[in-house]
């Protein structure tokens, strides 16, 4: 699997290389990672505890047009760059991708992008990614867009994150006959606890299987 990899805010690819080392390893060898660097500088996540470095963002969500901004900047790099089998977010990452594969979704293309999502700790509801004449930005209805995504997903957050709820509810949006989650009792970050290691590459390793027609590891 070739995954394009997308980190969260106040964060960078160096660190979100870091925060996934040891899931990567026991995933194996057979998988690729590109490691996307945020282009608007940001105030380092206090979460992030790896020394200072410049941190960044792939977005400013105060200016009402973030959604294109981002929109714009991954279709540019997809194309650019891909394709890719799979994506891979963590927190505001993961925000971007499940909202973007929605527009996709919405736009009744017959494929999405990807083969399969791995999403960390999603930080909030997704949102409309063209915003309305009023420039507002929207969030979308979860009940409108339940089971809307129709791909193999792993879906991983902890019960200590504050965002703990939002990252459930996000996950809705995938279809549940290809859908798996794990909960760690950490908070807001990529486990690197040896059980949850373990566990994580499981459900991973389920979806990458169910995207090449497998049926996944029990």
């Amino acid at each position: 699997m070739i995954a394009n990899s997308l980190h969260g805010m106040g964060s960078n690819s160096r660190i979100f290389r870091q925060q996934t080392a040891a899931l990567r390893y026991e995933l194996g060898g057979g998988h690729s990672y590109d490691f996307v660097e945020g282009t608007v500088p940001w105030e380092a996540d206090p979460d992030d505890m790896f020394g200072k470095e410049d941190t960044f963002s792939y977005c400013d969500p105060s200016l009402p047009s973030f959604t294109d901004q981002v929109v714009s900047d991954l279709e540019h790099y997809l194309q650019v760059e891909g394709p890719y089998d799979g994506i891979m977010g963590f927190s505001l990452g993961a925000n971007i991708a499940i909202s973007w594969m929605l527009q996709k979704a919405r736009e009744n293309q017959t494929e999405l992008p990807f083969k399969v999502g791995v999403f960390f700790s999603n930080t909030n509801i997704p949102y409309t990614p063209y915003p309305s004449s009023s420039r507002t930005i929207v969030d979308l209805d979860l009940g409108a867009i339940s089971e809307a995504l129709d791909l193999p997903t792993a879906h991983i957050w902890g019960s200590a994150d504050p965002e703990e709820a939002q990252a459930r509810l996000a996950s809705l949006t995938c279809k549940a006959a290809k859908r798996s989650w794990y909960v760690h009792d950490k908070g807001h970050e990529v486990s690197t606890a040896g059980e949850d290691v373990i566990a994580m590459g499981k459900v991973i390793n389920r979806a990458i299987a169910m995207s090449i027609g497998g049926g996944g590891e029990d």
